[in-house]
């Protein structure tokens, strides 16, 4: 995103239209469980009760979607109401297709996990780490103890940040004029990074975990090893064979009328109003050429259950194979040596350690998606379940729409 923010968010869906899901997920026959009447009223109830514009909820249990419903509204002033396929900006929940294109090169011979960034973008040869910003934004550095690798990357230790988290680095992303996604201007996505490198490490590679812009990086090493732009690469190796048609950075102009509006909780926290923040029309710029690994991503619920599931699924959806299962299981090991509470750094996921589970809902093992619009998936190894929550509200609202969500699921999946 650009400018100031990007964090991941958790949240999700509203008011209801009748089951419906079609293509790649088999139906099972649906009668109104006990399950289904608790999610639509709870869905309903947020709407209502004007704690969420809308929302899209999508099951998927033992491979066949049980739930698939829309709530709410896609446009409050029109009361244009919500569908179940309809568009959201998904942000962060781009981080997952850009961890798995990386492994996707690296099965091939490509790349290895522990090359230096600096092979692939010379500009981050011989990185320095920032001591301190001085008033006229000039820096004190000193040299970082090695270079940045990939496997740094995947993993948000690489000492790069984001601006949104600390002012003084964000006056330096400032003045650097580089973007943190969302963009409109005719900047790509290697020039864009070129601006980062210039700007000093927050500590040495390795040394602790800063979420960061570190998949933006990662989507221009895709694009040096592949020749392929950014976009172009995902869409030919994840979104065509998972059948990911919804799926998009930009999207076409005849399908903008379903992309949902973003809204924020009003001052009072009594209702919503449109969102203030700026940076929402990049879905429908033509021109662009930077194409963020780390957020730019556009897609439906049952678009991105389906990525979800090939995880699910050790690399695999529908007999077509996407990476190999090893690759999957290390994307879903803890890559760190830091303790990290409840849950363990894959690469892009955070993973459901023993401690995490023991508090639960989500069993051992269990892995998500967030993104900066209130948008969230989750997956359940031992449940065998993908559920996705779909809204547009930034900044997130205050209700633990998402949080309810995952108890309600966790207390009604058994009935599908």
């Amino acid at each position: 995103m650009k400018k100031n923010n990007i964090q991941s968010a958790l949240c999700i869906f509203s008011l209801g239209f009748l089951f419906s899901c079609h293509a790649d997920h088999e139906k099972k026959d649906v009668h109104p469980t006990e399950g289904a009447v608790r999610i639509d009223s709870f869905l309903n109830a947020a709407v209502h009760n004007k704690e969420i514009p809308g929302a899209v909820a999508y099951i998927v249990h033992d491979g066949k979607a049980v739930y698939h419903k829309a709530f709410g509204w896609r446009n409050l002033e029109t009361h244009t109401a919500l569908r179940e396929n309809d568009i959201f900006r998904m942000a962060s929940m781009m981080k997952g297709l850009t961890a798995v294109a990386i492994l996707q090169l690296s099965e091939r011979g490509l790349l290895f996990l522990d090359d230096d960034v600096g092979m692939y973008i010379p500009e981050f040869k011989n990185p320095r780490v920032l001591i301190k910003i001085l008033p006229d934004l000039t820096c004190i550095s000193r040299p970082a103890k090695s270079g940045i690798s990939i496997r740094q990357l995947l993993t948000h230790t690489s000492g790069i940040g984001y601006g949104f988290q600390d002012d003084h680095y964000n006056a330096l992303i400032l003045k650097n004029n580089v973007s943190e996604g969302f963009e409109d201007d005719d900047r790509t996505s290697l020039e864009n990074i070129q601006r980062l490198a210039r700007i000093p490490l927050l500590c040495d590679p390795g040394e602790r975990n800063i979420y960061s812009m570190s998949y933006d990086v990662l989507g221009v090493v895709v694009e040096k090893v592949t020749g392929l732009r950014f976009d172009r690469y995902i869409t030919r190796y994840i979104f065509d064979p998972l059948g990911m048609k919804d799926s998009c950075f930009v999207v076409p102009k005849n399908e903008r009328h379903r992309l949902v509006s973003v809204y924020q909780p009003t001052s009072d926290g009594k209702g919503l109003e449109p969102a203030t923040y700026p940076d929402t029309i990049y879905p429908t710029i033509d021109s662009r050429q930077y194409f963020s690994g780390g957020a730019d991503l556009c897609s439906t619920a049952e678009d991105y259950a389906k990525f979800v599931q090939m995880i699910l699924n050790k690399g695999s959806f529908h007999n077509v194979r996407i990476i190999g299962k090893r690759y999957v299981e290390m994307m879903l090991s803890k890559q760190t040596r830091f303790d990290d509470g409840d849950s363990d750094q894959g690469f892009a996921a955070w993973v459901t350690n023993a401690a995490g589970a023991a508090k639960g809902p989500m069993s051992e093992g269990s892995f998500g998606f967030g993104g900066f619009f209130d948008t969230y998936s989750w997956a359940d190894p031992k449940g065998n379940f993908v559920a996705v929550l779909l809204m547009q509200i930034y900044p997130n609202n205050p209700h633990h729409i998402h949080e309810k969500f995952q108890n309600i699921v966790y207390g009604v999946i058994d009935e599908w």
